[in-house]
């Protein structure tokens, strides 16, 4: 008996060694800059496949931390995951530390480390609400809900932010597809003002129309957003762009995943802190391409 169990002790031993080195020899490929992958022109490629890409639904955009050095990302059933890379080497994928017990959604990472994301968490407004959390070395405070100008008893998700601090999240609409839409909340006196609606072109009050998943671009001169606009009542969503002129108007959106041959559902546009590249997700990959897509014949 004595015997038997120190085989079953010693294959236990072996089995998770295996493991961890078969771990180590996977991760060992993922060095530097974007784990090491090639970079992508025009054309969108799938990012880090059987690493991040194809290991599940995806159901958001990567963000990245302002030195590129760390990811945030999340998957279904909803659970925020980072990646980090030290001295060349990217670590482990894990779950992050404050998503526990609850939904918890759509990391944005500041250029001041602060995470905020979405989660039904004990404590919130109702549904959905955004939360933040500051990072200080590799711990993370206590999330603080972000307060009740912008939280409310629908749900409120995808949250990214300008520069200034101004605040482009997805919440409740009636009159919309899912009565989802785009708003936005100016920091002013160190908090969040009341949201305002974007009025069309951005969201097209239709119930057939879906408007969500906004990323404003750093110093606000576009804003990237997916909509089924060009094929209402269906959630087959493309990527536009809508570009701010000097007024502050949006110009009418601009198809860009047609721009990019793209024909699957494509969401959850993201552009790297560094400005060089377009992220999105459509199924279980994430994509993404050269930013200069976003630019080239629209100025």
């Amino acid at each position: 008996m004595r015997v038997l169990i120190i085989i079953m002790v010693m294959s236990v031993s072996i089995n998770i060694f295996g493991q961890q080195n078969d771990e180590k020899n996977i991760n060992a490929k993922y060095k530097g800059e974007y784990l090491g992958q090639n970079f992508p022109d025009t054309v969108p490629e799938i990012f880090a496949p059987g690493f991040i890409s194809g290991k599940g639904r995806l159901h958001c955009f990567l963000s990245f931390s302002a030195d590129n050095r760390e990811i945030y990302w999340m998957t279904i059933p909803p659970k925020i995951m980072t990646l980090r890379e030290k001295e060349g080497q990217w670590e482990y994928i894990e779950p992050i530390s404050f998503s526990v017990g609850s939904r918890n959604q759509a990391p944005f990472a500041a250029p001041d480390n602060t995470i905020y994301f979405s989660s039904d968490r004990e404590g919130g407004k109702g549904g959905l609400d955004i939360w933040y959390t500051k990072k200080t070395g590799n711990n993370y405070s206590i999330p603080i809900n972000i307060g009740d100008k912008i939280n409310t008893d629908n749900s409120e998700s995808t949250p990214t932010l300008s520069e200034n601090k101004t605040m482009f999240f997805a919440g409740f609409a009636q009159g919309k597809l899912y009565n989802f839409g785009i708003y936005y909340s100016i920091f002013e006196n160190e908090e969040y003002q009341e949201p305002i609606f974007l009025p069309e072109p951005i969201n097209i009050m239709d119930t057939s129309i879906l408007d969500y998943t906004p990323f404003i671009a750093p110093d606000e001169s576009y804003l990237l957003f997916c909509s089924n606009r060009q094929n209402p009542g269906i959630e087959l969503c493309h990527i536009y762009i809508s570009f701010k002129s000097e007024t502050g108007e949006w110009s009418e959106p601009v198809d860009l995943s047609l721009k990019m041959n793209f024909t699957k559902s494509s969401k959850f546009p993201y552009i790297t802190p560094d400005g060089k590249f377009l992220f999105f997700s459509s199924g279980v990959n994430m994509y993404w391409v050269d930013s200069k897509i976003i630019s080239d014949d629209f100025d």
